[in-house]
Order: structure tokens, then C-alpha cells, then sequence
């Protein structure tokens, strides 16, 4: 009687609520950013997983087992970010060829940075993610200003 339970309550002040936390859920997927962080972190676990199965699992050496996972993940973060991060139209040749070109650049510096990391004395996956968190800061802003950006 009288306790927490049997307080009425009013619908005015749960509905506010609940509009407030899907209006700020809906803004953060609007948010080319998160969304950007959102298709890493599946780029990225695929990536790091694929390394992980490759070098530990299968005994490839760790430039090629890097340089392949790398280049596996480069389809679904194509895709993911082109349609769903910056919601780019149509398909061009042009963002196609601009993300190869970033692309084919951060596998170069993620091969070497895993490879040169792991020479000081890191853990390959220490350092994939290392590596990972630095080529991930360019490739926003490559992306946002230069591979999808709107023609």
C-alpha cells in the first residue's frame, strides 16, 4: 500500500521519455560519424579475426595473412560505408577508383605498421589495433572529403 509500485503514474511523463531517447537514437544513426565508427568496428572485427585464424590458426607468416585480411574486410566496408555511413548514391567509378587508392595506401601502412610494431616487441593483434585506430582517423576524413563526397 502506498509503496513504489502502486504510485500512479501519468503517461504524459513516460511518453516525453521515450520520444527523447528515439529521437537521440535516430540522430546518432543519422550521425555520418558513428555510423562511420559503427561500419569499423564490423571491418574491423572481420579484419582481426581473419588475421587471428590466418597467422595463429593456419601459420601464415604475418605480412601476407595481414595484407589478406586487410583486403577482405575492404568489401564490406566498401559497401557499408557507401550505402549506410554516408548514404552516397548511385554507383561511380570514380569512388570506386578513390577507394582503392586510400585503400591500397592503408594496406601498405597497415602491413608495414603491424610488421615494424611487432619488431619492437608488440603482440601482433597490440598492434594491429594500434595500427588500426591511426589508419581509421584518415579514412573518415578521406572518405567524408574525398571518396563520397558528393559530386
Amino acid at each position: 500500500m502506498g509503496g513504489l509500485d502502486s504510485a500512479p503514474v501519468s503517461d504524459n511523463v513516460a511518453v516525453p521519455a521515450r520520444s527523447k531517447a528515439s529521437s537521440l537514437g535516430r540522430r546518432a544513426l543519422n550521425n555520418s560519424l558513428l555510423r562511420f565508427l559503427a561500419t569499423g568496428g564490423v571491418s574491423a572485427a572481420l579484419d582481426t579475426a581473419l588475421l587471428w585464424v590466418l597467422h595463429e590458426e593456419l601459420h601464415v607468416s604475418l605480412p601476407p595473412a595481414t595484407l589478406f585480411s586487410v583486403m577482405a574486410a575492404f568489401f564490406a566496408n566498401f559497401a557499408l560505408n557507401k550505402f549506410w555511413s554516408f548514404s552516397s548514391r548511385g554507383f561511380t567509378t570514380r569512388q570506386l577508383v578513390r577507394y582503392t587508392i586510400l585503400a591500397g595506401g592503408n594496406w601498405a601502412f597497415t602491413t608495414f605498421a603491424v610488421w615494424a610494431l611487432t619488431e619492437f616487441g608488440l603482440y601482433f593483434l597490440v598492434a594491429k589495433l594500434i595500427t588500426l585506430a591511426v589508419a581509421s582517423a584518415g579514412n573518415y576524413v578521406g572518405y567524408r572529403l574525398w571518396v563520397f563526397k558528393e559530386q
